[in-house]
């Protein structure tokens, strides 16, 4: 074992004390990263990796279980893999969820997992429009006097709405084409990396396969390039409608997240 080793320490410590270097990191390796990501990192626990009053790594750990973050700077990255050994037991690590843009922790969870399984994919957003072009207004929603409308999309708001308080980094947005409300949107202003716009969206049950949920990311699209940030999108590596709908919008998925176990 590296001498190095034996003066490391690792304190627990906030997000803020390591935000700089996990942004630096991730946008110098142009990782792509959605919000589901980036909200399992903020809800974690977080720890710096010490020498000699230097912090030359770090982690993060959501849920006592799922490793979100492990990097070392490179001047200490001969003995990144001891340091992944050891960091494996904090807590109660037992997987690991990693963007594939992510070389470094990639290529340690593959020293050590059990099983893979494909998570999610990560897209973003070209200036494609649509196939089909449909006149849709997007009313940003005040969520106290649009409850009624907005308890149209039953479950896919159902956090925002329950935490109305909180939506400082969110918008809400409600679709509308010739007076009916066919869906919502939605827009997740990233922390961490705030450079991206997390979009998303739903229809309603009775306007769907009729185009309408590309048209709505392609408004939400063109809303957060306006304020100059980068629009992209994450869904379910099985849900192959929303993939489509996301491709007809004008994204290609650039990255995959990755579930390992170990």
């Amino acid at each position: 074992m590296d001498k190095i080793l034996s003066f490391v320490d690792i304190k627990k410590c906030d997000f803020e004390d390591i935000k700089t270097l996990v942004a630096d990191y991730y946008i110098k390796n142009r990782i792509l990263v959605d919000s589901f990501w980036e909200n399992h990192v903020r809800d974690g626990n977080h720890y710096k990796i010490m020498y000699e009053n230097e912090i030359i790594g770090y982690f993060s750990i959501n849920n006592g279980a799922i490793l979100v973050l492990f990097n070392v700077i490179e001047k200490y990255r001969n003995i990144s893999q001891e340091l992944f050994t050891i960091i494996k037991k904090y807590e109660s690590i037992r997987e690991a969820l990693i963007p594939t843009g992510d070389e470094f922790l990639i290529s340690h969870a593959i020293d050590n997992y059990t099983k893979l399984e494909k998570q999610a994919y990560l897209s973003i957003y070209t200036d494609k429009s649509p196939n089909k072009i449909i006149p849709i207004e997007l009313k940003l929603a005040d969520i106290e006097k649009d409850i009624e409308t907005l308890n149209l999309c039953h479950d896919f708001l159902k956090s925002e709405i329950k935490n109305i308080n909180n939506l400082i980094d969110e918008e809400i947005y409600i679709a509308i084409h010739e007076n009916n409300v066919i869906g919502f949107g939605i827009i997740e202003y990233q922390i961490i990396l705030d450079i991206y716009a997390s979009i998303g969206m739903i229809v309603r049950e009775e306007y769907r396969q009729k185009g309408y949920g590309a048209n709505i990311l392609n408004g939400l699209k063109n809303i957060v390039k306006s304020k100059e940030k980068i629009p992209i999108s994450g869904c379910w590596y099985y849900n192959h409608n929303s993939k489509k709908t996301m491709e007809n919008a004008g994204a290609y998925s650039k990255t995959r997240l990755l579930r390992f176990y170990f």
